[in-house]
């Protein structure tokens, strides 16, 4: 039973009147006041608490609101759109400044920049000790509402087995059909299914990137209709058939695309003129035997391209169907390299190639490599991996082209006219080198003088000249930009600590 206690006045007099004397048969209170006298306490302690927060915040709260929300946006990190959904990664950055107290939560909750960048996984909700998808609906659609009417940036992938998109993950799926006029840069890494869900609402007019990639890195291709009406500048799609993506490409610019077919390859760069950087990994042939349009496709701007583990046949009809007249930066990871493809697109193109990187399992013929390096003369960067055993004939061959004379001046050429004579950066990587003695050499001309220069090789002994050797470390003393790696560190270094120089 609850008495007044005579109208005693003082910090604790409404706690006093409302639970006063209450005793049990045992002497003590009962359930309930001592439930209330906690709430009591709890509710004091988080006013006092604020109080306390106002008291000691060194700043924000007396900045004016847009000064203390650009502030909140500095301490913005990557971490902020890796994922949202706590799976031991900790509380996202705007979550964490809303707990600091209630002046930092209506600040943060009033800076829609802070809930323009999105990053969460889809679970199987089948798994019972799932919790996250009871939550994750209201959440995403919370976070969305938070940023306004800003661009948005979202990652969204997916974990599980779940073959149907059970009720809460369509509720999730429609919370970001509702905001797709706002997505700007979308990473979506789900299965099909999800896929053919998204963007059933508003054209996503404001999108400039999108990738869309299956989750389980599927090596065969899977079909795939999805369908958008957006004209994107970058394009990345893993693991799925291009046929049946049906976007805009008269935009792109940056196009990325692996686990996919041939077919599907050049059907997009036909409808890409803007092109200007290509990547494109394990492109298999077309699943149809229907014949490739056999028309020269045209990418005037693209400057740079990457091309890996593409099987022959399927190299060359990729090659032998562009004219590329501006290309400048070119990546080649083949097994198997046909120096004859590689010169004739040159040749085609007339374009002046000033980046080179190749990847090589196989041994080339020292013909072959000369006729390549006549074709693009202009070169300045030049890596070149080789991993068979049998390397050291093309690296030995470069470095001994570097080293040999200029060609003398006639009123053709000027003194630095030669083999690569542009060059202005060589990484060398194999197993096995044996023209060490051309490093010192190289560096006598002029125009080599600013070469820099890396080799490295996965050789447990590097077995120099001692006279080479002080030569090497004399140049890197002069400030020549020379390294030379083996698997036990650096060889000048070592070179030092053995001679104590």
């Amino acid at each position: 039973m609850v008495l007044p206690t005579g109208g005693r006045q003082g910090p604790d007099s409404e706690t006093s009147v409302r639970v006063g004397h209450c005793t049990t048969l045992e002497g003590g209170r009962c359930l309930a006041c001592k439930e209330d006298i906690e709430l009591e306490f709890q509710e004091r302690r988080r006013a006092i608490r604020t109080r306390m927060n106002a008291n000691h915040d060194p700043f924000i709260l007396k900045l004016p609101p847009e000064i203390g929300s650009h502030i909140f946006l500095l301490s913005m990190g990557h971490r902020d759109i890796i994922d949202v959904s706590q799976k031991g990664k900790g509380l996202p950055t705007p979550f964490l400044l809303g707990a600091v107290c209630q002046g930092w939560r209506q600040l943060a909750r009033s800076t829609p920049r802070l809930w323009t960048r999105l990053g969460f996984d889809f679970f199987d909700t089948t798994d019972p000790t799932s919790k996250t998808m009871e939550v994750l609906p209201q959440l995403v659609s919370d976070w969305l509402e938070r940023s306004g009417g800003l661009p948005l940036t979202l990652y969204v992938s997916f974990e599980g087995n779940c073959e149907t998109p059970p009720e809460g993950s369509v509720s999730i799926i429609n919370a970001l059909n509702k905001h797709s006029g706002r997505w700007h840069q979308v990473n979506f890494a789900l299965p099909r299914h999800y896929l053919e869900r998204l963007c059933d609402a508003s054209p996503p007019e404001l999108l400039c990137n999108l990738t869309i990639s299956d989750p389980d890195g599927g090596v065969e291709c899977i079909p795939l209709t999805f369908k958008m009406n957006a004209s994107p500048m970058e394009f990345n799609i893993g693991g799925f058939l291009l046929d049946a993506v049906d976007i805009s490409w008269e935009n792109l610019v940056n196009l990325q695309l692996n686990g996919t077919t041939i077919d599907g390859v050049l059907k997009v760069l036909r409808n890409a003129p803007l092109l200007e950087k290509c990547s494109l990994s394990d492109i298999s042939p077309p699943i149809d035997d229907l014949p490739i349009p056999e028309t020269m496709i045209r990418l005037p701007y693209l400057h740079t391209l990457e091309v890996s583990w593409i099987e022959g046949e399927v190299f060359h009809t990729f090659i032998d169907s562009l004219e590329l007249p501006s290309l400048e930066s070119w990546v080649v990871d083949l097994e198997n390299l046909v120096v004859d493809n590689l010169i004739s697109v040159l040749e085609r193109s007339g374009c002046s190639l000033k980046s080179l990187t190749i990847w090589q399992d196989t041994t080339l013929a020292i013909d072959d490599l000369e006729r390549f390096f006549q074709a693009m003369p202009r070169l300045r960067r030049l890596r070149f991996f080789i991993s068979t055993h049998h390397s050291s004939s093309m690296m030995d061959y470069i470095l001994e082209h570097l080293a040999a004379p200029p060609q003398h001046p006639t009123l053709q050429t000027d003194v630095t006219a030669g083999f690569l004579s542009d060059l202005q950066s060589l990484t060398l990587s194999g197993r096995e080198f044996n023209a060490w003695a051309c490093i010192p050499l190289i560096y006598r001309w002029p125009h080599r003088k600013l070469l820099d220069l890396y080799i490295g090789t996965r050789m447990k002994t590097v077995t120099i000249d001692r006279e080479v050797s002080s030569e090497l470390v004399q140049l890197v003393d002069q400030g020549i930009k020379l390294r030379i790696s083996f698997s036990r560190g650096d060889y000048i270094q070592k070179l030092r600590e053995s001679t104590g120089t």
